[in-house]
């Protein structure tokens, strides 16, 4: 049976309405690459634009949706970002949203498909009259993200640090289970790993650590297995061993 092509997907959460241009944000998109190609607009609330590659395009879709539009997806999200203390209020303050997606229908290297996604994220950013109570509901990492954190991690951890999250949960009184979310959708595995009488947030940085570093090309320092993930989604993973 034939499946869809995956779609990469973040949800702009807003505090206010917002209305976009499609042909200013097309503009502004061909300052970054000059052959992406606004497709046919159905109005100001979805508009989509086509990113060359070697192959067949990359499509993406800027669509006006209810914050509530993911609201099962969004209460995952909000469960498996413990670390932003004021989430819950900073989300039930949104009452409207903006949601960005991308399909490529041919595999394409992770970096490339990421960095254009961002490109057109991050000119959807540009054009919002407020980024100071913009909420980022990341989907394929199970994340959520003040705007000021996005801008923080894309400064110290690159592209791959809004979309890569660690998820660490107890299976016993000593032991978890921690894996990361968001390599899946760009084509590569997620890691995981069981750990006993760790540190949960050193052993979150430690699989941090190891998934930026398979992301840009490099040896993965430890030993490891390929399987399936221990923890849903189902999706392919490598089970990490540490020290």
């Amino acid at each position: 049976m034939q499946t869809a092509p995956p779609r990469y997907t973040v949800q702009v959460l807003l505090p206010y309405s917002q209305v976009l241009d499609p042909f200013v944000v097309h503009h502004q998109l061909k300052a970054w690459r000059s052959d992406v190609e606004l497709l046919g607009s159905t109005g100001i609330s979805h508009f989509g634009f086509a990113i060359p590659t070697g192959d067949l395009p990359l499509l993406v879709q800027i669509v006006a949706a209810p914050p509530n539009a993911y609201a099962t997806e969004l209460a995952e999200a909000l469960a498996w970002s413990p670390t932003w203390a004021d989430r819950h209020a900073a989300v039930a303050a949104c009452t409207h949203s903006i949601v960005v997606s991308m399909v490529a229908h041919r595999a394409l290297n992770h970096a490339t498909m990421l960095l254009s996604f961002l490109s057109v994220l991050d000119t959807v950013l540009a054009s919002l009259h407020d980024l100071r109570p913009v909420v980022l509901h990341w989907l394929p990492s199970q994340r959520v993200l003040a705007f000021a954190t996005y801008r923080m991690l894309r400064m110290e951890q690159g592209p791959c640090g809004p979309a890569i999250n660690v998820r660490v949960a107890a299976i016993s009184d000593h032991d978890v289970i921690a894996d990361t979310m968001g390599l899946t959708e760009l084509g590569l595995p997620d890691l995981q790993t069981v750990a006993h009488d760790r540190d949960p947030a050193e052993l979150a940085k430690q699989i941090l650590r190891l998934a930026r570093s398979m992301f840009v090309g490099d040896a993965l320092e430890c030993t490891w297995i390929e399987e399936a993930s221990l923890a849903l989604p189902s999706r392919d993973a490598i089970t990490v061993q540490l020290d």
